[in-house]
């Protein structure tokens, strides 16, 4: 008996790669006016940003229903495997609750479901860590109890040229401080307990960018055993000149991993085009 991993798509996972993973993806919507696309299937990156430019109405998002997570367990269990599911932050979505209803429809408590307190790059690394550790064997127990440990590990430090979709969502958080000074400061957001919140503030972009890499530098004792993942919302370039200037200030140590990830629309209707952030994971367990 296996351990099938599930997520949700928040987690930023291309096809190809849930797919080599073997991790199911369950899409959330993302709504323009009266329509809604599940995000990424019906709604491409690409598409999407066509659209938040044309149109008047800026998007939505909404959580799936829970039947969308019952048939991707159902399918699973049948298979017979157990299901370990991991969404994003309860405190930015409901669809930690979907994905708990969906479960309680199944009495044979096979079903474990994880807040993740993170999203998109955050989110890969430990869905990383539970795909290495369901590949060696381990119980979905084991499993729940690393992610449980891991999960306060994972950090964030993000900058965004715009905070206006965040306000306007609702998911600003604990930086609700800083939203009526938007046309003069630039915050530097992170998650604390699954919740957005700024952890700096300056007067531009550029400068909230360097005070990102700053803040990340400053947290890690070890980069040999951080993995990073630095997102972006359509600016590759921008996350290409990231991912560079923080090699070079780990001169002489290679992370243990450094990757590049789109954010997709789900998440995009949140933060705007243009934005950046790294999300790290110093692991202190043996690999």
């Amino acid at each position: 008996m296996g351990v099938a991993l599930v997520t949700d798509s928040t987690a930023d996972l291309d096809f190809a790669r849930a797919a080599a993973l073997g991790i199911a993806v369950v899409p959330l919507s993302v709504i323009f006016g009266a329509r809604s696309f599940r995000d990424v299937v019906d709604l491409g990156r690409d598409d999407f940003y066509e659209r938040l430019r044309a149109d008047a109405e800026l998007p939505a998002t909404a959580a799936p229903a829970a039947g969308a997570f019952e048939e991707v367990f159902r399918s699973a269990l049948e298979r017979g495997d157990n299901v370990l599911c991991l969404t994003l932050s309860g405190k930015l979505s409901g669809t930690l609750n979907a994905a708990r209803a969906a479960a309680a429809a199944f009495p044979e408590e096979r079903i474990a479901v994880v807040d993740s307190m993170s999203v998109s790059g955050g989110m890969q690394l430990l869905l990383e860590r539970a795909h290495h550790l369901a590949e060696t064997g381990a119980s979905v127990r084991e499993i729940v109890g690393a992610i449980e440990r891991l999960r306060g590990n994972v950090r964030l430090h993000a900058a965004l040229p715009d905070l206006s979709h965040l306000r306007r969502t609702g998911r600003i958080g604990a930086a609700a401080a800083v939203v009526g000074s938007l046309m003069r400061i630039v915050p530097v957001l992170s998650l604390e307990d699954g919740e957005v919140t700024a952890v700096a503030q300056v007067r531009t972009f550029q400068r909230a960018c360097e005070r990102m890499l700053d803040l990340t530098v400053e947290a890690i004792r070890d980069p040999g055993r951080t993995r990073f993942i630095v997102m972006h919302t359509h600016a590759p370039s921008l996350a290409e000149r990231i991912a560079a200037q923080l090699r070079e200030r780990f001169a002489g140590t290679s992370p243990r991993s450094l990757e590049i990830t789109e954010a997709g629309p789900a998440v995009a209707v949140h933060a705007g085009a243009g934005a950046t952030g790294i999300f790290f994971l110093e692991e202190q367990e043996p690999e």
